[in-house]
């Protein structure tokens, strides 16, 4: 994380204040002055602002039912966020996004190297949707999916598993995050979405009794639970 963020998370000041008590030569990190606010700190580094240490907060994860209507993000000028929903806690971000008009499961969180193995492709993270869709869900458009697709921008998405669900709905698992990845793909094969809706992340599901808007926080064997099943060798440790 940067300096300057992590200092402003912590609660020291606006990301503008905390920037000049760097370019101050106010903050150190392992008794070193660090003059540059884009530092990139590590797990290791202790941080001190006039010689006070600043003590990491703990690390949190909050699984979201996230109701469709809401943008995924802790702020925005022209739409509600998802925040309104969740408790303040000073820190905590969701782990990649949910389109507006879409829904299901949404991780929050405080931990970054978490929220980074989720999101990052290396890892590989399995994200789950039932799609509702218009259009006939024939086994050629399924396996054009299985098989891989080019959106407009270039990039060849392929879905690691597709499956018809019933007359107009279809269950889709992929393994990257972009821009209305799903969306897009369930476009170039001549469908159109009318519901989307996440109910996996990795070996989390969302739970079936939780409502649109509700949340709980979740336990260490279910942060755990998000790398069931990937194949990568790194420690999959990220709680603390």
């Amino acid at each position: 994380m940067r300096l300057d963020r992590y200092l402003s998370n912590r609660g020291i000041g606006t990301r503008k204040e905390v920037r000049k008590l760097i370019k101050q030569g106010r903050v150190t990190v392992d008794d070193e002055v660090v003059l540059d606010p884009a530092y990139k700190l590590s797990e290791k580094d202790v941080v001190k602002v006039d010689g006070g240490v600043i003590d990491p907060p703990k690390k949190v994860y909050i699984l979201f039912y996230k109701p469709a209507g809401y943008v995924t993000s802790t702020n925005d000028p022209h739409s509600e966020t998802i925040m309104g929903f969740l408790p303040k806690i000073k820190g905590i971000f969701p782990v990649g996004r949910l389109d507006k008009d879409a829904e299901g499961l949404l991780i929050v969180t405080n931990d970054g190297k978490f929220a980074h193995r989720v999101i990052s492709p290396k890892w590989a993270i399995e994200k789950e949707y039932v799609v509702e869709v218009e259009g006939e869900i024939t086994e050629d458009r399924l396996e054009r999916l299985r098989n891989g697709v080019t959106l407009r921008d270039g990039f060849f998405a392929r879905a690691k598993h597709a499956e018809k669900l019933s007359k107009d709905a279809l269950k889709i698992v992929i393994t990257e995050g972009k821009y209305h990845q799903v969306k897009r793909m369930i476009a170039v094969v001549g469908l159109k979405t009318v519901r989307l809706k996440r109910v996996r992340i990795g070996g989390l599901e969302l739970p079936r009794e939780m409502k649109p808007g509700e949340y709980r926080f979740l336990t260490e064997e279910e942060v755990r639970k998000v790398f069931e099943g990937n194949d990568q060798k790194e420690d999959r440790t990220c709680t603390g």
